[in-house]
C-alpha cells in the first residue's frame, strides 16, 4: 500500500505539483483515484508542464465522474486548450450541458479560435485613445490595471487575452517614449508601482516589519451591525465579526468580515495597522473588532456586497482561530466529512443564507396563517398512538411505558378545531423508514394545518394559497434578492395548479413506458404505490406543480374518507413539485363515527388508545380536512438544491445522528 501511495505521489509530482499539494491530494481517496485515471487518459504519466497538470486537476475536481470528463481531457492532452480562460469556459459548458457535440464544445471553449496581432493592436489603440490625456499627464503612474480591465470586456479579445498585456506595454512605450527615473518616482509617490510598465525598476528588498501597539482613537463611535453599513457612509463606526476571508498585498490587508447580518470588506493599510501586535493571528474565522470609516472606493475598484468598504483606523483581536482550520474540509471533501464538520460548514455564505431564508420562509408562512385567521398550537411530539404506518415509528421508553416520536401532529390538530377553528403547527416530525433518497430525512420540520367546514376543492385551494402567498411575501421582503441570487429562476407558480387523479397518473406512466419491473416490462396497476423515481420523472416531465388526487383506500392512512363517487378511492392529495416530488400530503378526514370505527377495524387498530380522537366524532362532529408540508422539501424546491440534507442545519438521516 505504501509503495502504491509513493508511486501515486511521484506521479503527482511529475505533473507539476509541489510536495504539499501532492500530499494533500493523496488524503482524498476519491480525488486521487479520479486524478490518476485522468492523468493516464491524457497520456502524461511520465510528466507534463505544470500548466497542463493544473488543468487536469481542475477537471478532476470540477467534473469528477461526469460522462463528459474524458471529452475535455482529450483536448487538454492534444494541447487544444491553452490557458485558464479556455479551460474555465470548457468546464462551465460541460457542467451545464445535457448532451455534448464536438462542434458545440469547440465553439464554447474557443478551440482553434485565433485572434490576430493586428486585431489586438487595433483594440488596444482604441482603449488607449480614450485615456490619452490622462496617460500623458500621469505617464507611467497611470494604472495599467484600469486599461486591462477595460480590454477584458472586449469580446473579440476573449481568446487572445494572454497576448494583450505585452502588446499594451509596447504601445504605451511607443506613445510615451522611454521610461525615465522621474516616471518611476511619480509612480512610486502615487503608490502605483505595481501597475507600472514592463521596464519598471526592481523594488527594494522588504525590511522586516516592526510590531506596533495600536492605540484606539479617542471618542465615542457608534457600534453597528454590518447590515447597517449603507446608512453610515463617510462616518466612523465600530463593528465586530469573524474573518470570512483574508488576503495580503504589500502593506495592505483586505479582510472580508461577516457578523451574521452582512459582510463588508475591511482595509488595513499602512505599517502600523498591518504589522501591529496580533496581526499574525489574522486568519480565517478569527474574531475581531474594527474601528474605521465607511467609504466608497473609486468606480474602477471592486467593492463587494454593498459597494462600500471600511477603512480601518484601529482593530483588535477578540478570539483566535486555530491554523488547523484549513485541514478540516475543502471543496472536494466527501459529504460525510462535510456533515462531520457541519458546525464549521454552516459559516459559509451560501449555507448561512439557506439558514436565514429558512427563518424568513417560516416567518412569512406564519404571517400568511395569521392573516387568514388561523391560530398556532403546539401539540406534543411524544405520543402513544400512530398517525401513519407503525413501521415508521421511533420507539422511546417514557418512564417505563412504550411511546413514540410523532410522525404527525394531525390527530391532535383535529381535536383543536372545535376550540379555536382553523389552526396550524410547525414542529419536528420523525420517520424511521430506512430510506437514503435525496428527499428523505429522519427528522424534519413539519408544517401542518386543519380546516373545519371545508370541501375537498377548498382544501386544494388553501394549499395553493399557502405556497403562492408565502413565496410572494418572501420575494417582496428584504430577503427577496438573496433568494433570487440563490435561485434566479424562482417564481410564484401560476394558479390553479394542475389536478391529476391517481388513475390518470397510472395511465400517464403506461403511455410513457415507465415500467414497474424493467426486466419483465410490467406496468404499474391500480392499487400500486407509485415510488419516488417514476413520480419524480412524471413531475419533472410535466414541469409544473401537480395535485395528484384520489388515491386508492389501501394506499392511504386509516383516517382518510372514501370518495362519494367511488368507494375504492379516498379524498386525498399529494402536491408534487418539479425537481423534488411530493412536498405536501393532505386529505379530507373521516368525520362520521361509524365510518371511523370501520376504518380502525380494516387497519387492525385497537380503538381504545384513540378514545380522545374518536370522541371528536361523538361530540359535535363536522366535515374537515388538512395537510402536512415538509419544510425542508419546500426549501429544496425554492433553492433549486439537489439534496435535501443541504438545506438543514444538522440533518438527521439513516446512519447520522451527530453532531
Amino acid at each position: 500500500m505504501a509503495e502504491s501511495a509513493d508511486a501515486t505521489k511521484a506521479l503527482f509530482l511529475s505533473i507539476g505539483f509541489d510536495e504539499r499539494r501532492a500530499t494533500d491530494t493523496l488524503k482524498n481517496e476519491d480525488l486521487t483515484k479520479t486524478l490518476v485515471e485522468i492523468v493516464r487518459l491524457a497520456g502524461v504519466e511520465n510528466g507534463c508542464p505544470k500548466a497542463k497538470g493544473n488543468a487536469l486537476y481542475d477537471v478532476a475536481t470540477k467534473l469528477g465522474s461526469s460522462p463528459h470528463r474524458d471529452f475535455v481531457v482529450k483536448y487538454i492532452a492534444e494541447d487544444k486548450i491553452n490557458g485558464p480562460e479556455q479551460l474555465k469556459e470548457a468546464i462551465s459548458f460541460l457542467q451545464s450541458a445535457a448532451e455534448v457535440s464536438a462542434a458545440a464544445f469547440e465553439n464554447a471553449a474557443g478551440i482553434g479560435a485565433e485572434v490576430s496581432d493586428e486585431l489586438i493592436s487595433a483594440k488596444i489603440a482604441e482603449v488607449i485613445a480614450q485615456h490619452a490625456d490622462a496617460l500623458k499627464q500621469q505617464r507611467y503612474a497611470f494604472p495599467k490595471g484600469k486599461l486591462l480591465g477595460q480590454l477584458k470586456q472586449v469580446p473579440e479579445l476573449k481568446w487572445g487575452f494572454a497576448k494583450v498585456s505585452g502588446v499594451l506595454d509596447q504601445q504605451i512605450n511607443d506613445i510615451l517614449g522611454p521610461r525615465t527615473a522621474e516616471d518611476d518616482n511619480q509612480a512610486k509617490s502615487k503608490g502605483k508601482g505595481k501597475d507600472a510598465g514592463a521596464s519598471a525598476s526592481k523594488p527594494e528588498p522588504k525590511k522586516e516589519a516592526k510590531k506596533n501597539a495600536l492605540v484606539r482613537p479617542e471618542g465615542d463611535f457608534p457600534f453597528i451591525k454590518l447590515s447597517q453599513i449603507p446608512q453610515h457612509e463617510d462616518k466612523l463606526v465600530e463593528v465586530r465579526g469573524w474573518v470570512h476571508n483574508i488576503r495580503t498585498q504589500s502593506n495592505i490587508i483586505f479582510i472580508e468580515l461577516r457578523d451574521g447580518t452582512g459582510f463588508v470588506q475591511v482595509v488595513l493599510a499602512g505599517k502600523g495597522l498591518v504589522n501591529s501586535e496580533g496581526s499574525s493571528d489574522l486568519i480565517r474565522e478569527a474574531t475581531i473588532e474594527v474601528l474605521g470609516k465607511v467609504s466608497r472606493p473609486p468606480p474602477e475598484k471592486y467593492a463587494k456586497w454593498s459597494g462600500l468598504e471600511l477603512e480601518a483606523r484601529y482593530w483588535r483581536l477578540i478570539g483566535k482561530s486555530d491554523v488547523d482550520l484549513e485541514d478540516k474540509f475543502n471543496d472536494q471533501s466527501k459529504p460525510s466529512i462535510l456533515f462531520d464538520q457541519r458546525h464549521l460548514v454552516i459559516r459559509q455564505e451560501k449555507v448561512a443564507n439557506y439558514l436565514k431564508l429558512k427563518s424568513v420562509v417560516s416567518q412569512k408562512m406564519r404571517e400568511h396563517y395569521f392573516d387568514r385567521g388561523y391560530f398556532e398550537v403546539t401539540p406534543p411530539t411524544i405520543v402513544q398512538t400512530q398517525a401513519e404506518g407503525g413501521s415508521e415509528l421511533f420507539t422511546v421508553d417514557y418512564f417505563g411505558q412504550p411511546a413514540y416520536l410523532t410522525q404527525s401532529s394531525q390527530l391532535y390538530l383535529e381535536t383543536t378545531c372545535p376550540a379555536v377553528g382553523k389552526c396550524f403547527c410547525l414542529l419536528s416530525s420523525y420517520r424511521a423508514e430506512p430510506s437514503r433518497t435525496r428527499r428523505h430525512l429522519s427528522e424534519y420540520q413539519h408544517l401542518e394545518a386543519e380546516l373545519p367546514f371545508i370541501t375537498f376543492n377548498e382544501l386544494l385551494e388553501s394549499i395553493e394559497d399557502l405556497i403562492c402567498d408565502s413565496l410572494q411575501r418572501v420575494l417582496d421582503s428584504p430577503y427577496g434578492p438573496m433568494l433570487r441570487e440563490i435561485n434566479p429562476n424562482i417564481a410564484v407558480p401560476k394558479r390553479p395548479f394542475k389536478r391529476m387523479d391517481y388513475t390518470d397518473a397510472i395511465t400517464w406512466l403506461k403511455e410513457h413506458n415507465v415500467y414497474k419491473d424493467e426486466e419483465a416490462k410490467t406496468f404499474y396497476e391500480f392499487g400500486d404505490d407509485i415510488p419516488e423515481k417514476p413520480e419524480r420523472f412524471m413531475t419533472d416531465s410535466i414541469g409544473e406543480p401537480i395535485f395528484m388526487c384520489r388515491f386508492p383506500v389501501q394506499c392511504k392512512a386509516f383516517y382518510m374518507p372514501k370518495c362519494p363517487e367511488d368507494p375504492l378511492l379516498t379524498e386525498s392529495t399529494d402536491l408534487l413539485m418539479p425537481g423534488v416530488g411530493e412536498i405536501v400530503g393532505g386529505s379530507m378526514r373521516i368525520w362520521q363515527y361509524e365510518e371511523l370505527m370501520a376504518a380502525y377495524k380494516r387497519e387492525g387498530l385497537d380503538p381504545a388508545p384513540y378514545y380522545w380522537f374518536t370522541d371528536q366524532r361523538k361530540y359535535g362532529s363536522f366535515p374537515h380536512g388538512g395537510y402536512g408540508l415538509g419544510m425542508e422539501r419546500l426549501l429544496t424546491w425554492m433553492f433549486n438544491e439537489y439534496h435535501i440534507r443541504n438545506v438543514c442545519l444538522y440533518p438527521r438521516y439513516i446512519g447520522r445522528c451527530s453532531p
